[in-house]
């Protein structure tokens, strides 16, 4: 008999009204040099319709963009809204933490940000500036524009949304499938092409090459002196793999470092009983990993039903650090500079959707198990649907929690597929869980 599935996780982007405001250390973030080091643990959010994925760590705390600025602070495990304004109630267009954040970073004593830029009367776009890169204060007062990011308002083709990243005083931004880096603050006009895939069609906007083909899809990451991205490009077998380039800034050398191996290297995954979704694609006609981790030289990624892999950028050559079979059948994992992070959670039967996990297993990055952190106490209070691994920093690891009240409905036969007909009264709860003393922290709840 099949298992009655719940929905997906559908996170809320209007959260827990909290008044206030909190400001963070004014140096640099923490795990940076001074210079603006792209922050690798903060980009490793995980989970469909989380919308949790704009997070910037300082000495003292974090600050994140989730339907609102909040800063969390990390002594207290304490979140307020970072607003300043004493009557806000965070809701409309004027409140400081209202920014709709794409991308979030500190650099000095600001915070910075990448969002759209318009005016709206009477439902209709009457001054639209495109994508902008705004700075504020710790404490979101001071909003000012910083650079444009749109060659030409409303001229961007892309189909699929690149996150902007800021590596040491560089700007990487995406647009019409091209890949460019700019000088924080700088004019467009100075705007250097980074890389661009073979174009089906070439346009040029004041001399610059826009893609305008079948564009694809960018991870853009920083590591020491290089900027690497991440972009699924046809093989001569003409399959689609995710490809690792690397992006020189000094000498303006872009390398194809690492290409996504097929099962020949590093095995098949574990298949899923019942009609369930393939959980890793790897193969000849397959294109990506789970999770991965670009570090000192090296890429470690991460293989649900598979385990703990790491590939040498130099050499090509591959080891396999941890089978984690042992640990969890499939899995959702993060990494950082010191660990990775694996939730035990896995496929549902007989359907699409990911559900489920109640520990989190600790690796070093050699491949040696650490920690074993139950989850246990959060179930033991509330009922836990599934989870969302969003990022860790030192010790800890930060989670969102599907507490979800569920309505039961008639649920519907989709070919091989059982969709559930239940309806869910969203109930999220940010969580903090702590690898040396296993103690889990509800920080705070969203409630739709």
């Amino acid at each position: 008999m099949k298992k009655r599935l719940t929905a997906a996780l559908l996170a809320a982007l209007t959260a827990l009204s909290l008044t206030g405001c909190q400001s963070g250390g004014t140096g640099a973030s923490a795990g940076q040099s001074g210079g603006g080091d792209f922050q690798k643990n903060m980009h490793q959010a995980q989970g469909f319709g989380c919308w949790f994925d704009e997070i910037c760590e300082t000495d003292d705390g974090f600050y994140f963009d989730y339907g609102k600025l909040y800063y969390l602070e990390k002594a207290t495990h304490k979140a307020t809204v970072v607003c300043g304004k004493p009557d806000c109630d965070h809701t409309t267009g004027d409140c400081n933490a209202l920014i709709s954040a794409r991308s979030l970073w500190q650099y000095g004593d600001k915070l910075y940000y990448v969002a759209e830029d318009f005016k709206v009367e009477n439902d209709r776009r009457v001054e639209d500036h495109g994508k902008r890169v705004f700075s504020v204060n710790m404490d979101a007062t001071g909003r000012e524009v910083v650079q444009d990011l749109d060659f030409e308002v409303g001229g961007d083709t892309s189909f699929t949304v690149s996150q902007p990243i800021f590596h040491r005083g560089s700007v990487y931004f995406v647009y019409s499938g091209t890949l460019y880096r700019a000088d924080l603050g700088a004019d467009l006009k100075d705007a250097e092409t980074v890389w661009a895939p073979e174009p089906q069609e070439q346009e040029f906007w004041n001399g610059i090459p826009v893609y305008t083909g079948n564009e694809p899809a960018y991870t853009l990451w920083g590591d020491g002196d290089l900027m690497y991205f991440m972009v699924n490009v046809e093989q001569a077998d003409g399959s689609y793999r995710d490809t690792l380039f690397s992006y020189d800034p000094g000498t303006k050398e872009v390398k194809q470092l690492w290409v996504t191996p097929g099962a020949d290297v590093v095995g098949e995954p574990k298949s899923p009983d019942d009609g369930a979704v393939k959980v890793f694609t790897i193969g000849a006609t397959e294109d990506e990993v789970d999770q991965w981790y670009v570090l000192n030289g090296y890429i470690y990624f991460f293989l649900s039903g598979n385990g703990l892999w790491r590939c040498d950028l130099a050499t090509g050559e591959y080891k396999k650090l941890a089978d984690t079979a042992a640990q969890a059948d499939y899995g959702t994992a993060i990494f950082s500079d010191e660990h990775m992070w694996l939730l035990n959670d896995g496929p549902a039967e007989g359907s699409a959707a990911w559900e489920g996990g109640d520990t989190v297993f600790v690796y070093g990055l050699d491949g040696t198990l650490q920690k074993e952190l139950s989850l246990k106490a959060l179930t033991d209070e509330v009922t836990v649907h599934g989870y969302f691994v969003l990022f860790a920093s030192g010790d800890e690891v930060y989670l969102m929690a599907d507490a979800g009240t569920v309505i039961e409905g008639e649920d519907i036969v989709q070919g091989n597929f059982v969709v559930s007909g239940d309806k869910k009264e969203p109930r999220n709860i940010l969580v903090c869980l702590n690898a040396e003393t296993g103690e889990i922290t509800q920080i705070m709840e969203f409630d739709h």
